[in-house]
Protein backbone atom coordinates (compact mmCIF):
# COMPACT_ATOMS: atom_id res chain seq x y z
CA UNK A 1 0.00 0.00 0.00
CA UNK A 2 1.29 3.36 -0.71
CA UNK A 3 2.19 5.57 1.96
CA UNK A 4 -0.36 9.14 2.17
CA UNK A 5 2.41 11.25 1.20
CA UNK A 6 2.90 9.63 -1.69
CA UNK A 7 -0.60 9.65 -2.67
CA UNK A 8 -0.63 13.23 -2.50
CA UNK A 9 1.85 13.54 -5.24
CA UNK A 10 -0.37 11.39 -7.59
CA UNK A 11 -2.69 12.89 -9.92
CA UNK A 12 -5.58 10.70 -9.85
CA UNK A 13 -8.37 13.76 -10.46
CA UNK A 14 -8.30 15.56 -13.59
CA UNK A 15 -11.21 18.23 -15.03
CA UNK A 16 -11.16 17.80 -18.35
CA UNK A 17 -11.09 20.45 -21.21
CA UNK A 18 -14.70 20.58 -22.38
CA UNK A 19 -15.88 20.15 -18.31
CA UNK A 20 -18.04 22.66 -15.91
CA UNK A 21 -18.27 22.23 -12.32
CA UNK A 22 -20.23 24.30 -9.97
CA UNK A 23 -19.97 23.17 -6.13
CA UNK A 24 -17.01 21.93 -3.47
CA UNK A 25 -14.58 19.47 -4.15
CA UNK A 26 -12.66 17.72 -1.77
CA UNK A 27 -9.57 15.66 -2.59
CA UNK A 28 -7.39 13.55 -0.43
CA UNK A 29 -4.36 13.40 -3.62
CA UNK A 30 -3.62 16.16 -6.16
CA UNK A 31 -5.87 17.33 -9.18
CA UNK A 32 -5.32 18.94 -12.65
CA UNK A 33 -7.79 21.38 -14.02
CA UNK A 34 -8.08 21.84 -17.37
CA UNK A 35 -11.65 23.20 -17.66
CA UNK A 36 -14.24 25.51 -15.29
CA UNK A 37 -14.42 25.65 -11.72
CA UNK A 38 -16.75 27.92 -9.84
CA UNK A 39 -16.84 26.63 -5.77
CA UNK A 40 -14.01 26.10 -3.68
CA UNK A 41 -11.04 23.16 -4.53
CA UNK A 42 -9.99 21.91 -0.68
CA UNK A 43 -7.09 19.33 -1.27
CA UNK A 44 -4.69 17.61 0.53
CA UNK A 45 -1.99 17.33 -2.63
CA UNK A 46 -0.81 19.91 -5.29
CA UNK A 47 -3.39 21.50 -7.52
CA UNK A 48 -2.37 22.50 -11.43
CA UNK A 49 -4.65 25.17 -12.99
CA UNK A 50 -3.85 24.03 -16.61
CA UNK A 51 -3.21 27.15 -19.36
CA UNK A 52 -6.83 26.85 -20.68
CA UNK A 53 -8.38 26.56 -17.52
CA UNK A 54 -10.43 28.81 -15.31
CA UNK A 55 -10.99 28.79 -11.28
CA UNK A 56 -12.50 30.35 -8.25
CA UNK A 57 -13.39 31.65 -5.71
CA UNK A 58 -11.01 29.59 -3.63
CA UNK A 59 -8.29 26.49 -3.78
CA UNK A 60 -6.79 25.39 -0.43
CA UNK A 61 -3.78 22.91 -0.85
CA UNK A 62 -0.51 21.49 -0.28
CA UNK A 63 1.10 23.87 -3.48
CA UNK A 64 -1.10 25.34 -6.49
CA UNK A 65 0.74 25.86 -10.10
CA UNK A 66 -1.27 28.22 -12.21
CA UNK A 67 -0.66 28.19 -15.65
CA UNK A 68 -4.18 29.34 -16.67
CA UNK A 69 -6.28 32.01 -14.91
CA UNK A 70 -7.69 32.07 -10.53
CA UNK A 71 -9.77 34.27 -9.96
CA UNK A 72 -10.26 34.58 -5.75
CA UNK A 73 -8.17 33.67 -3.18
CA UNK A 74 -5.73 30.79 -2.91
CA UNK A 75 -4.42 29.25 0.46
CA UNK A 76 -1.42 26.51 0.17
CA UNK A 77 0.70 25.30 3.24
CA UNK A 78 3.77 25.46 0.70
CA UNK A 79 4.04 27.53 -2.60
CA UNK A 80 2.31 29.07 -5.12
CA UNK A 81 3.27 29.16 -8.79
CA UNK A 82 2.48 31.03 -11.79
CA UNK A 83 3.50 30.23 -14.65
CA UNK A 84 4.15 32.67 -17.60
CA UNK A 85 0.71 32.68 -18.77
CA UNK A 86 -0.91 32.04 -15.73
CA UNK A 87 -2.87 34.81 -14.16
CA UNK A 88 -4.28 35.22 -10.23
CA UNK A 89 -6.21 38.19 -8.91
CA UNK A 90 -7.03 37.64 -5.59
CA UNK A 91 -5.47 36.89 -2.18
CA UNK A 92 -2.56 34.42 -1.81
CA UNK A 93 -1.67 33.23 1.88
CA UNK A 94 1.23 30.56 1.46
CA UNK A 95 5.01 30.22 2.91
CA UNK A 96 6.54 31.26 -0.71
CA UNK A 97 4.86 32.53 -4.31
CA UNK A 98 6.94 32.04 -7.55
CA UNK A 99 6.00 34.58 -10.19
CA UNK A 100 7.52 33.70 -13.35
CA UNK A 101 8.57 36.12 -16.16
CA UNK A 102 4.54 36.72 -18.27
CA UNK A 103 2.79 35.42 -15.00
CA UNK A 104 0.17 37.95 -13.64
CA UNK A 105 -0.66 38.67 -10.04
CA UNK A 106 -2.87 41.26 -9.01
CA UNK A 107 -4.17 41.30 -5.20
CA UNK A 108 -2.18 40.38 -1.62
CA UNK A 109 -0.35 38.01 -0.61
CA UNK A 110 0.45 36.87 3.07
CA UNK A 111 4.04 34.81 3.50
CA UNK A 112 4.09 32.22 6.49
CA UNK A 113 6.88 31.84 7.99
CA UNK A 114 7.49 28.79 10.10
CA UNK A 115 10.12 27.87 12.89
CA UNK A 116 11.87 24.29 13.04
CA UNK A 117 8.85 22.80 14.32
CA UNK A 118 6.39 23.67 11.51
CA UNK A 119 4.62 25.93 13.98
CA UNK A 120 3.48 29.12 12.52
CA UNK A 121 5.57 31.68 14.01
CA UNK A 122 4.41 35.22 12.19
CA UNK A 123 3.31 36.74 8.86
CA UNK A 124 3.75 39.21 6.76
CA UNK A 125 1.38 40.72 4.64
CA UNK A 126 2.57 42.30 1.18
CA UNK A 127 0.30 44.59 -1.15
CA UNK A 128 0.45 45.88 -4.53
Amino acid sequence: MMSKKKDEKVIQTIIGTETVIEGKITLPTSLRVDGRIIGEIECSGDVYIGKDAYVEPKIKAKNVVIAGEVNGDIETTEKIQIESKGKLTGSATSRGIIIDDGGIFNGNSVILDTDEKGKKKKAEKVAD
